[in-house]
């Protein structure tokens, strides 16, 4: 095992152990603190650390700065909405290394320091979040308009303004694509920056989910293509949509498709994928800290002879965040979103026989 994992590993067993002195440390140096966020404030603070510890292990794990400078730009959207300022987390942070440098020794400890002061350096540049949705891009006036509809509760309005679009013959592809995606990282968005609560968040996804649902009998109008598709997520991977949407395109594309999401054994995944006969494999995942359970998953898949000669893709966030990150945890490809994944299953599969 490589140091850098090693560090990483090492760094995850001992997340609720540093977290604690991190936090003991922390209030030492700003007693403030708790006069202004409380006993609770307090806990916070330790629950954060320790997210912050998981993803820097991740990022450890699969000698990725780059998933660890994403998440220090996206903690510190999120904790300017709870009047948590630069200092705070660059206090955290520094911290962190010393509780560090006292507990972890030799070269596991250079990687962990070498990664949180890549993490200290990007607290000092801008933290800015672009919305997701723009009136000049492909439906952004449509997109614009569902995420207003949603955003005031009108779920069944929102459901109008999609079924019209596809009486109007919009491909699902255009809708799936240009609509429902950016709105949802647009949602996203929002509640990083304090914008919407989880309620709301909930609330948008859930509305998406059920309309998404309401398109089901526009899905099989393709002709059927012999061709077999297992999507599933890792760990418990509350994010499932994104996933949703690749399967309903693979479905749209004429394939047959077994959709698991989250919490599903990896048995049960190959076993689905043997029973299925299935061609490919496509695992999504979100949070970072999740990495290294996909390539776990990965090297089962690949361990079980039943399996042999299925494709894997893989998408989600942390793959967008480094795009070499794919071949890290051996996958045959990678997916922004789910008409690159319909097209790429296509050019990974053109060589082989449908069954």
């Amino acid at each position: 095992m490589p140091a850098h994992t090693e560090a990483g590993v090492l760094l995850l067993d001992m997340a609720e152990q540093l977290a604690d002195q991190v936090t003991e440390r922390q209030y030492s140096l700003q007693p403030d603190l708790i006069q202004r966020f409380g006993p609770a404030g307090r806990e916070r603070t330790k629950q954060d650390t320790v997210f912050s510890l998981k993803y820097l292990a991740e990022s450890l794990m699969m000698d990725s700065p780059s998933l660890f400078v994403h998440y220090i730009t996206w903690l510190k959207a999120l904790l300017e909405g709870y009047k948590v300022g630069v200092k705070e987390i660059e206090v955290n942070l520094a911290c962190l290394r010393e509780e560090v440098c006292l507990s972890i020794g030799g070269e596991h400890q250079e990687h962990v320091t070498r990664f949180l002061d890549i993490g200290l350096h990007q607290l000092a540049l801008p933290a800015d979040v672009p919305p997701f949705i723009a009136a000049d891009a492909p439906y952004g006036a449509e997109a614009a308009e569902y995420l207003r509809i949603l955003l005031e509760g009108r779920r069944q309005e929102a459901s109008r303004l999609i079924m019209e679009l596809v009486e109007a013959q919009t491909p699902l592809a255009d809708i799936y694509l240009h609509i429902f995606q950016p709105v949802q990282y647009e949602i996203g968005r929002l509640w990083q920056t304090g914008g919407i609560n989880v309620a709301q968040e909930h609330y948008c996804t859930a509305a998406t989910q059920l309309i998404m649902s309401q398109l089901y009998p526009y899905l099989f109008g393709s002709e059927r293509k012999d061709r077999r598709l297992v999507a599933t997520c890792v760990g418990d991977e509350i994010h499932e949509v994104g996933l949703r949407m690749v399967a309903d395109l693979f479905e749209a594309e004429g394939w047959d498709t077994y959709y698991l999401g989250a919490n599903v054994p990896a048995r049960s995944i190959i076993q689905t994928v043997i029973s299925q006969q299935a061609h490919m494999v496509a695992i999504s995942a979100t949070m970072t800290y999740h990495v290294h359970l996909v390539k776990k998953l990965i090297e089962q898949i690949r361990a079980s002879e039943g399996c042999r000669g299925v494709k894997i893709i893989v998408g989600g966030l942390p793959f967008n965040i480094d795009p070499q990150l794919w071949i890290q945890v051996g996958a045959d490809g990678c997916s922004r979103n789910a008409g690159e994944a319909v097209r790429m299953a296509a050019g990974l599969l053109r060589e082989i026989p449908a069954s």
